[in-house]
């Protein structure tokens, strides 16, 4: 087992900087003092950079007069500097010296991590709370500047010129989509996609059909996009989301899947549908826990082994929170799931159930002070998606089998509203062809139906 430690790289590197002073700033970009085992080390590293920074000469006198005497031995510093200048082997091996002192550095933050979960093991919390601690330990070892957050302006510029250019290719391709797709290309149009680091709202009455939405976007991604798709169910286990999926892809009548006679009515879509979903990289939990520390645990550790590309999370009114009340909690749950979607760098789906207020208005369309129980819902989210259908509360709506997904909020998003088509029987939502309604699904009686013919033409509406 090699040592926490490189007592030679640190002296090479030190070396290196005071001979060539002007590889200071490359070879200190990714080093902190802290990343140094010997103390006196440090004491030089910082003395250097410091020099550096107020333009003074650095080499190894006035550095050395810059400490005066070293305080580990009371000795000059500028002996200990001349010493180290004297042995350093190669400058033109600086950046390999500092990536040694950067992995040592990391070795022994390993060593204290593992110290530090042996305390938490410990802790009177509860195991998945101990278990996110740990991983937000490790994910915080950093042996870097801490100056990385602060950028100029024209640095970014040169990189942000590069995205304009890809955009600009992008869209003379025809492909103005930024993010994942969420299968409804009217939708894509509007909102740019699914977009890492955004947290996506879709919120809706009981029955609107937001679970359905949210899934459409999972097993878009999944199934077409072959991107790494996880749903957190708390209302749903796996057979019944399962069903849904298989109802979707298939096409199929969901009663028939559940009531078991899709297999003689619809054996070829339900095969086709099974081997789809066997060969997507989609994953299902239903038992992942109620709070938004173990969800986030879970997605790190699926994240790490799978990868993770879109996370759902059906839906917000059952996860737990902190705090004193239930504004709090739902507060303390929609920041969580932000924080998670930048963490990961992926969007994050979460969904919402609606307050009663929408319907005590004449128009029962929502609007984000609809969202139940905290304004803090609306103050996190990226983009919110209502789910609308005239016909659950007008039996004799004229726009039947027409869903309205209403943009509530978007950031550089405009506020409007996109229709599809909702095929309730198959649990979906398509795109909506301008004049034409969804054909009444039929139960099969003792033979094979055919479900290609899905829409025929109707008056316009």
């Amino acid at each position: 087992m090699r040592d926490p430690y490189s007592t030679e790289a640190e002296h090479a590197l030190l070396g290196a900087m005071m001979q060539r002073p002007d590889l200071i700033e490359t070879l200190s970009d990714d080093l902190s003092a802290e990343a140094f085992y010997f103390a006196e080390n440090a004491d030089v590293f910082r003395a250097i950079t410091v020099l550096r920074s107020e333009g003074r000469p650095v080499d190894f006198l006035t550095v050395g007069n810059h400490i005066g005497d070293l305080a580990s031995t009371g000795t000059p510093a500028f002996a200990y500097c001349a010493e180290i200048v004297k042995n350093t082997p190669s400058v033109a091996n600086a950046a390999a010296y500092a990536a040694i002192i950067r992995e040592r550095a990391i070795d022994r933050a390993l060593y204290d991590l593992g110290s530090r979960a042996m305390e938490i093991a410990h802790d009177d919390q509860d195991v998945q709370a101990k278990i996110s601690a740990i991983q937000a330990a490790a994910m915080a070892i950093d042996c870097g500047s801490g100056d990385d957050d602060i950028v100029k302006i024209g640095d970014v510029l040169t990189d942000q010129l590069e995205v304009w250019q890809e955009r600009h290719d992008r869209h003379a391709r025809g492909d103005t989509l930024i993010g994942l797709s969420t299968g409804l290309p009217d939708l894509d149009d509007k909102i740019g996609g699914l977009q890492p680091d955004h947290l996506y709202i879709v919120a809706g009455r009981p029955g609107m059909g937001k679970t359905t939405l949210g899934m459409g976007f999972i097993l878009d991604a999944a199934v077409r996009q072959s991107k790494s798709s996880l749903v957190v169910s708390l209302e749903m286990n796996q057979g019944q989301l399962l069903d849904r999926a298989t109802a979707s892809e298939g096409r199929i009548p969901l009663t028939l899947v559940k009531n078991g006679t899709a297999c003689q009515s619809h054996g070829a879509e339900l095969a086709a549908a099974a081997g789809l979903l066997r060969r997507a990289p989609l994953y299902i939990a239903d038992r992942a826990g109620s709070s938004i520390g173990r969800i986030r645990s879970l997605a790190r550790r699926h994240k790490m082994r799978y990868g993770l590309d879109l996370l759902m999370i059906d839906y917000l009114q059952l996860l737990d929170g902190e705090g004193g009340n239930r504004t709090e909690e739902v507060s303390s749950i929609s920041r969580g799931c932000k924080l998670l979607a930048k963490e990961l760098s992926i969007p994050v789906v979460l969904l919402s159930q609606l307050s009663r207020k929408c319907e005590e208005r004449p128009n029962k369309r929502p609007i984000p002070s609809d969202l139940r129980e905290s304004g803090a819902i609306e103050q996190d989210a990226d983009v919110i998606l209502f789910v609308y259908r005239d016909e659950v509360y007008n039996e004799n709506s004229d726009a039947k089998g027409i869903a309205e997904i209403i943009i509530g909020k978007g950031r550089d998003i405009e506020m409007c509203t996109v229709r599809a088509a909702f095929l309730g029987q198959y649990n979906r939502f398509e795109t909506l062809a301008a004049g034409w309604r969804p054909e009444p699904v039929e139960q099969p009686v003792g033979k094979v139906t055919s479900m290609r013919d899905r829409y025929k033409s109707k008056d316009k509406f």
